[in-house]
């Protein structure tokens, strides 16, 4: 017996940090076995109390203190019945899967029937003779007048006709838990989609991946797995208990004792596996949320050298789940070992009762042998029931975690609002004020007021981090100011349809998104109606993409692999370019549109620029430090250290006055970067100009679809030479 014990106690001890090396056999989802004992288990739980204080402030911490605060809502019958509505689209599929069921169930339940039936024909039949001169066809008729021939011959068909129906139930109701699912999840795809900047603020991109595949893997077993065996239980456990009624109603009410105990276990248990489960998603959410952030920034990783710390995060993590799945080892080893017990113990009373009944005659032996066969089948039909009230209660927890995202109501409706109309691209802030949701004690801005004239440009510039960026934000919508209105074209932004919106808006980032697919796909991306091969071609011209496109061998239709990763950043930059003018927008916001861009290529991107600046199609915001890119504006704000607007005005007049804010900022930034990238250089010499002239020549020569004379070329890029006073390398 203790040679038996001894294992325990390291059985139940914490996951050390040497025990993570080969993870192999850790296996959340499924460490429940049902094997452990409940002598293990007070075992266990004695000798973990037993901990000196040394290895109490070892152990791992429990899983709650590792997670990140998370709004938990609390899991109920209500989620089960929210889960299974999903299916009344499928109702009439639900009810022919269901009457095929029953037929099957029906069936196959009559076997106990049959089987009494046959010894108590069998046992008259030999009673008093011979049984070498006994012959079947000397037998009496079973049932309805039937030889025993006869009947086996009848039964026999039924149970074809029973195999048939359970066929055909396995595949019903496994197409309609796939439907489930799948609405499951497209609507927790389709409501997170249309949530707003402030709940990816407070959302982790890991945690909701997370919450799309284990969570929605462990509904969709939950539903496909064990939601056919639940039904099939329930209606066998529902024919079983009838069969048992009419054999014999007296050892019926001796096993009625017996049901109490198992239910109110079933619903004790079923509550503690339900909660046991939202813990163990959450701690996989957990993991999911760590992993995603080292491997994306897994360069920043090995650059620290950092490896070994983030590994120890991670196990960590893994610590949590497999604490979390210990607890739930044991809660489902009481859980089954309690009904076990309680099945165990009912077989034996009804054995020895029913025993009695015979003796006394008021039960046939044939008629005991149905009853006790029927205690069995409908025994393992209640243990199934429970098994599957386990699993859908594992489910309903992960479920709620998926309705607590398409329950989430975001403070900006992306569909509701009235239509936006588009004008000229009139923009204006009035008394704006704006503080992050998750940082609402720090002020951005303070009523602030800006105007932007329709068909104008305008760059805003200002210090690092004092909300530059965040206008672009406003603008666009994916946040509401604080206090003030922002205006486009005379309408409040703040009651405007977002879609309709951002339809007329043109964005690009600093850092450009691209999705895997297509060049021509990510082009297009997002256009209400359809493009002409001619008007992706023309786009792509003016943004210098052609040139590098039609390279390619699929041209066009030239996979980029995910996020754009078989391109260059200035590649992927001026598709993103080109994305957003195909839209024909009213405004076009650029947030250092140009800073991934190589000289060269922001060259010729500016004069892209430029031309749309002077012809007014378009109001242009733009977002920037670099001078190449502010002097082609004719309008510039300055924002201030605190938020606020301290200087507007016309570039050249700003740039002109030494005394001008501009002026202050550029020559700040100046005395950071050695001189490099700010104020204007001594008139350029005759040396310069051929410089330019060469610069010109290689832009014409990278990017023939310009169009333009080198005099044109040579006069716009003369003049970020001149502006940006810096070296340019002349690659061969």
């Amino acid at each position: 017996m203790l040679t038996l014990l001894r294992p325990v106690p390291r059985i139940l001890r914490p996951l050390s940090k040497s025990q993570l090396r080969p993870l192999s056999y850790i296996r959340p989802l499924n460490i429940v076995r049902p094997q452990i004992s409940l002598i293990s288990i007070r075992i266990g739980v004695r000798w973990n109390s037993q901990l000196s204080p040394s290895q109490e402030e070892n152990r791992p911490k429990p899983v709650k203190q590792i997670l990140e605060p998370i709004q938990k809502k609390e899991s109920s019958y209500k989620d089960a019945v929210r889960l299974f509505s999903l299916a009344k689209r499928d109702w009439r599929l639900l009810c022919a899967a269901i009457a095929l069921l029953t037929i099957s169930c029906v069936i196959g339940m009559s076997i106990p029937k049959v089987i009494g039936l046959v010894l108590d024909v069998l046992r008259k039949g030999i009673e008093g003779k011979d049984l070498q001169n006994v012959n079947m066809d000397d037998l009496g008729p079973i049932a309805f007048g039937l030889t025993i021939y006869q009947f086996l011959g009848v039964f026999a068909g039924l149970l074809l006709v029973g195999t048939a129906a359970n066929f055909a139930r396995i595949v019903m109701l496994r197409i309609l838990s796939e439907r489930v699912v799948a609405r499951l999840r497209s609507g927790v795809m389709n409501k997170t989609l249309h949530q707003d900047s402030e709940f990816y603020d407070t959302h982790k991109v890991g945690d909701l991946i997370s919450r799309l595949g284990s969570d929605a893997y462990v509904v969709s077993r939950s539903m496909t797995q064990k939601v056919s065996d639940g039904f099939k239980a329930l209606i066998c456990g529902g024919v079983g208990i009838g069969m048992m009624v009419s054999i014999s109603p007296e050892l019926s009410g001796v096993l009625l004792f017996f049901a109490p105990p198992i239910l109110w276990s079933a619903s004790v248990f079923g509550k503690k596996i339900r909660h046991t489960s939202k813990d163990l998603q959450e701690a996989t959410g957990q993991l999911t949320r760590v992993a995603e952030e080292q491997l994306s920034g897994v360069k920043t990783v090995q650059s620290f050298v950092a490896e070994q710390r983030e590994l120890h995060r991670y196990n960590g993590a893994i610590r949590g789940i497999y604490n979390v799945g210990r607890k739930a080892a044991f809660i489902n080893a009481e859980f089954f070992t309690s009904t076990t017990m309680l099945g165990d113990m009912s077989f034996i009373v009804v054995l020895l009762y029913g025993s009695y009944l015979v003796l006394q005659g008021s039960l046939t032996i044939g008629d005991l042998t149905a009853f006790m066969l029927y205690t069995e089948y409908t025994g393992s039909s209640v243990f199934g029931l429970t098994t599957f009230y386990s699993e859908l209660m594992q489910g309903v927890g992960a479920a709620s975690r998926l309705f607590d995202l398409t329950d989430h109501i975001s403070s900006i409706s992306p569909t509701k609002g009235q239509k936006y109309i588009p004008g000229k691209g009139d923009i204006e802030f009035k008394n704006v004020s704006f503080s992050y949701p998750t940082r609402p004690e720090n002020q951005i801005f303070k009523d602030i007021n800006i105007k932007v004239p329709p068909g104008s440009n305008v760059c805003i510039v200002g210090p690092s981090g004092r909300g530059k960026s965040t206008i672009a934000l406003l603008l666009l919508r994916y946040y509401n100011p604080t206090n003030g209105q922002i205006l486009v074209d005379g309408q409040d932004i703040s009651k405007v349809n977002c879609k309709t919106l951002r339809r007329h808006i043109g964005l690009v980032q600093q850092e450009p998104i691209l999705m895997s697919g297509t060049i021509r796909d990510n082009i297009t991306y997002g256009l209400a109606e359809p493009a002409t091969k001619e008007e992706i071609r023309s786009v792509a011209k003016q943004c210098f993409c052609h040139n590098f496109i039609t390279k390619f061998p699929d041209g066009y239709d030239t996979m980029i692999g995910a996020q754009g990763a078989l391109l260059s950043g200035g590649q992927r930059q001026r598709i993103a370019i080109a994305r957003a003018l195909i839209k024909k927008p009213n405004i076009l916001v650029l947030d250092e549109a140009t800073s991934a861009l190589d000289v060269e290529s922001e060259g010729a991107i500016n004069y892209t620029f430029g031309q749309l600046m002077k012809s007014g199609s378009m109001t242009i915001v733009s977002i920037a430090h670099r001078l190449s890119t502010i002097r082609r504006s004719e309008n510039v704000i300055v924002l201030g250290k605190d938020g606020s607007v301290i200087e507007a005005g016309k570039f050249k007049e700003l740039f002109a006055n030494p005394n001008s804010e501009l002026c202050k900022l550029l020559t700040e930034k100046s005395s950071r970067s050695d001189g490099n990238d700010s104020l204007p250089p001594p008139p350029p010499n005759a040396t310069q100009d051929k410089v330019v002239e060469q610069i010109a020549e290689k832009i014409l020569e990278r990017f023939p679809e310009a169009g333009q004379s080198p005099d044109a070329t040579v006069k716009e890029i003369f003049k970020d030479v001149s502006s940006e006073g810096k070296p340019i390398k002349i690659t061969p």
